[in-house]
């Protein structure tokens, strides 16, 4: 017989962070996809008034999201793909919230694209995916494993940004892609999915050596089938797709970067930059051709000025850079939508009209903001909400005054809650009597939106009443805000059930006893605040017995040990921030790996550093 547990969080009336870094507008114009710094994903609702709200939270990354796109022919399954930058992808249902696939694969990704040729190709199709490394990954849809590799016959490189051709008049899909040395590449796309199943090297066709670096996006006008829109940091251009030759460069005057751009229409193109403004230039012709000049025998390139018809800019916000993208959907409501993503988590939307003027006098109009958006509106929206769990706690009812929660631990064994509070204090509380209390108590959330799901899946859960006063225990010792907790039994089970280890601002670590809420011990590390506590593998021990280990702000490391309560080693010479933590269980060494790819290596018995610092991609 299977068995089914659902999950439920409580938020109560401060919204979760959401710090957008990429974004995205599905086929059907009728869902908003953003992904997070956090790692995780929302799905927002787009209304045919072009109104949002925001409907699912999803779950997956322990990473920064890095890129979003479709992974499937959007009509057919609304499936989208998300890659984060510890190089998990997942694969999304965005009509239920479900992930359909998950893998973790040794590779940044910065850009996907989907390709799938209905009368070449089997299967799903490809997801060609660009980013930290060498040419074009070429990775099944289906089941994300890594099928093949465009390959570069000369200057390999990392790839900044990509874009497919579908060309009709010449029957034939082409990839095109700049890398980071500014070198534009083509690949044949359909002419070559046959080497491709049969495993075959896949070479560039052509390639030319740009003028410019950092390039940011390109795109090719599908209504000329002729020019090539690329956008670098400081100028965007516009090539000619037949010879790649330059028919236009605008520079940035006012000292802004640009950030993307992409093809309205025949001679019209938008170009957004990294503070959230747009510009709509038409591309007008200038009246010179490209022959050959008798002056100086060299070739006529700019052959094309633009004129600027409109712009968009955003609300005063110091919150960059701004993450933004034009949607242009040829079904109805045949909105074209320009959309941005903001680290603060709002999302702002521009309704482009089809024909952008400008003004009578010539200078360019500004467009309006149809739509803006965060999480924080939809928990103001619904003042159905309940309480959250650590309003009950301290008996708020208005959220007024409540203390900032700064660290929490569960204890699945224990069924208990715990909370490290910027004051300093901990709570400790049974989690089911909490979160009853937070869902059902005076019956405020069975009055909101959907009263129906939670009382089916809270149905076991409705008897009796609640007291007033949640039972809970706080335990007082730290002096500054409690930064990390750590329950070692829950990761050991030769670990003391009864401890509880909590860091705080001031680097002060506490051995605690949970049942009879004793101090244990007071560590001291003289450091910078605790960022994270870890306890090592049951296979890795000191004189028999596990320790912990504190990763703190000023990128010093310590090794407690508990049984002994005493401080075995402090490094304190890694430059720059710690991000891995590995054990050596036969040598007795401490790796400590850092954000620069760096890696130190400290025996722990005599606190002396062994080795430093080289590349981590070698230990890999």
């Amino acid at each position: 017989m299977r068995f089914s547990l659902q999950a439920v969080a409580l938020w109560g009336k401060r919204a979760p962070p959401h710090t957008i870094t990429a974004i995205m507008v599905t086929d059907d114009q009728q869902t908003i996809v953003t992904g997070s710094q956090e790692g995780q994903l929302c799905l927002w609702s787009l209304s045919p008034e072009l109104k949002i709200s925001a409907k699912e939270l999803l779950f997956g990354h322990s990473a920064s999201v890095t890129c979003l796109a479709r992974a499937r022919d959007f009509s057919k399954q609304p499936y989208v793909v998300s890659a984060a930058e510890n190089g998990e992808m997942c694969v999304w249902n965005v009509t239920n919230g479900q992930c359909v696939e998950k893998a973790t694969l040794p590779y940044r990704h910065t850009a996907i694209c989907y390709y799938h040729c209905s009368f070449r190709m089997t299967g799903e199709g490809w997801l060609l995916c660009c980013g930290e490394y060498q040419d074009v990954l070429i990775i099944d849809a289906k089941c994300l494993a890594v099928i093949h590799t465009f390959i570069s016959s000369q200057s390999p490189d990392w790839i900044n940004c990509m874009c497919i051709v579908h060309s009709m008049r010449i029957q034939e899909d082409s990839l095109l892609v700049v890398s980071v040395a500014g070198e534009l590449k083509v690949w044949d796309l359909s002419s070559s999915i046959n080497s491709i199943q049969e495993k075959q090297d896949v070479y560039e066709k052509e390639s030319k050596f740009l003028d410019s670096l950092n390039c940011r996006t390109i795109r090719f006008c599908t209504y000329t089938e002729r020019l090539l829109l690329l956008v670098f940091s400081k100028c965007w251009k516009i090539y000619d797709y037949c010879d790649f030759s330059l028919l236009w460069t605008e520079v940035s005057r006012s000292g802004q970067c640009f950030a993307g751009g992409e093809v309205l229409a025949a001679h019209r193109i938008i170009i957004w930059t990294e503070d959230g403004h747009s510009y709509i230039y038409q591309l007008l012709n200038s009246g010179l051709s490209k022959s050959i000049c008798p002056a100086d025998g060299r070739v006529l390139k700019q052959t094309m000025y633009p004129h600027l018809l409109c712009s968009t800019s955003v609300q005063e916000n110091k919150s960059l850079p701004f993450v933004m993208g034009y949607m242009n959907e040829r079904k109805e409501p045949f909105y074209k939508i320009l959309f941005s993503g903001e680290v603060s988590g709002r999302i702002t939307l521009w309704h482009i009209p089809d024909v952008p003027v400008s003004k009578f006098d010539g200078s360019p109009r500004e467009i309006a903001i149809t739509t803006t958006w965060t999480l924080q509106d939809n928990f103001d929206k619904h003042r159905t909400m309940s309480q959250s769990i650590i309003d009950h706690l301290f008996g708020s009812e208005d959220g007024a005054g409540t203390a900032v929660v700064t660290s929490s631990e569960y204890v699945p064994s224990l069924d208990k809650l715990i909370c490290g509070y910027e004051d300093g204090t901990i709570f400790i509380t049974q989690a089911l009597n909490a979160a009853k209390a937070g869902l059902l108590e005076g019956g405020s959330l069975l009055k909101g939106l959907f009263k129906k799901k939670i009382i089916i899946t809270f149905h076991y859960l409705v008897f009796g009443s609640f007291p007033d006063s949640l039972p809970h225990k706080v335990l007082k010792g730290h002096h500054q805000s409690v930064t990390s907790l750590l329950y070692p039994h829950g990761f050991s089970s030769k670990s003391d059930q009864s401890w509880l280890v909590s860091g705080d601002q001031d680097s002060c670590v506490i051995l605690w006893d949970i049942f009879t809420e004793e101090i244990l011990h007071k560590f001291f590390l003289e450091a910078g605040p605790v960022t994270s506590l870890l306890i090592s593998p049951e296979n890795f021990r000191v004189r028999s017995d596990q320790v912990i280990c504190c990763v703190c702000s000023d990128h010093s490391v310590a090794l407690l040990h508990l049984e002994g309560k005493r401080c075995l080693l402090r490094a304190r010479k890694h430059l720059f921030p710690v991000r891995m933590i590995k054990w050596h269980p036969v040598e007795n060494f401490l790796i400590v790996g850092c954000s620069d790819d760096s890696i130190y290596i400290w025996e722990i018995e005599t606190g002396k550093l062994k080795f430093y610092p080289f590349s981590s991609l070698i230990c890999r």
